[in-house]
């Protein structure tokens, strides 16, 4: 029987949804408010870091391991 290399899924994240509501509100703000923009750019950078560190830390457990 042929060995099959096991798959590497991502484990579940938040950041996903998170990254897409800053999106929804950068693009809500262009078009009303600048005021929105701005919370939708912090919101967007916020989730870009949140999702990137969550990553980095699971390679090292996996690393690790």
């Amino acid at each position: 029987m042929e060995d099959h290399p096991e798959i590497h899924l991502p484990s579940p994240s938040y950041w996903p949804i998170i990254l897409a509501f800053g999106m929804t509100l950068l693009a809500i703000g262009v078009v009303s408010s600048i005021f929105i923009s701005i919370v939708g750019i912090v919101i967007l950078l916020v989730a870009i870091v949140g999702w990137t560190w969550e990553n980095r830390a699971a390679e090292q457990e996996d690393v690790h391991e």
